[in-house]
């Protein structure tokens, strides 16, 4: 038995971010009080703005006040942002659960969020004949009478967070991260690649390619071309390599016979 560990954001699921559509979503119902958007920006100044994308992790102000119901019902942001599952990380998943891997979704985005992610991800996986469950180590937000103050609950999900929480996640079930596979698309997802045996870099940034490439870890690009288009162009004889794999967007990596060792 292992583990795969999964980023969301850029890797099963299209930028931008849930976050950044729970914002958009939000904001576009006027649910966000105008004073919020100073706390964010005192908070943010507070956190220091010498690395703005860790403030912003722990920075989430504009949440302050808002209810936690606001996310019970999962049925008008989760329906547009859930569409954005690539294909081959929904074949990826799939094929990790097959073989009896534990599934757990490791993201720097809000817990309530993830949890959208897993309740989806466990849906899609029954469609396919398989019932799985999926645990969730998210960012954790600081609730106090039913609503969210803005503050993070222990520490964001972020960076080196990531790799120091699957660790212990691994050792609690007494399983060696060795045996473990991890995906992720940003250079802050390389400390939780390096804990594993089976790193898989997806959509990497720039940054994360070097990574990835200085260290020899896969390195897949999926999209949301479909698969059915990938075997049409095939049975023509007509794709090259190069275009199978921008084609499949990893798909015939995973089909069957994965690159790494099982």
């Amino acid at each position: 038995m292992s583990i795969a560990f999964f980023d969301v954001d850029g890797t099963l699921l299209a930028k931008p971010s849930l976050e950044r559509r729970f914002f958009r979503d939000l904001r576009w119902r006027g649910r966000v009080p105008a004073t919020n958007y100073l706390r964010w920006i005192v908070e943010t100044i507070r956190l220091g703005l010498r690395d703005v994308r860790r403030s912003a992790q722990g920075n989430k102000m504009y949440l302050r006040g808002i209810s936690v119901e606001i996310l019970a019902s999962r049925s008008t942001f989760p329906g547009r942002a859930f569409a954005a599952f690539f294909p081959a990380a929904i074949q990826c998943v799939w094929w990790h659960a097959l073989r009896g891997d534990s599934i757990v979704l490791v993201s720097g985005t809000l817990r309530p969020l993830a949890e959208i992610a897993k309740f989806t991800l466990e849906r899609e996986l029954l469609w396919r004949g398989l019932e799985v469950k999926v645990s969730v180590l998210a960012t954790q937000l600081e609730i106090r009478d039913g609503r969210w103050t803005g503050r993070v609950a222990g520490a964001a999900m972020f960076g080196e967070e990531k790799a120091l929480t699957i660790k212990r996640f691994a050792s609690e079930r007494g399983i060696p991260l060795a045996q473990c596979s991890a995906y992720g698309d940003s250079s802050l997802d390389r400390w939780m690649l390096a804990s594993v045996g089976h790193p898989v870099a997806i959509n990497p940034t720039r940054r994360l390619r070097r990574v990835a490439r200085l260290h020899g870890w896969q390195i897949l690009a999926w999209t949301h071309e479909s698969l059915a288009k990938h075997q049409a162009v095939a049975k023509r004889g007509s794709i090259t390599e190069g275009e199978s794999e921008r084609t499949a967007g990893g798909h015939r990596d995973l089909k069957g016979a994965p690159r790494w060792s099982a």
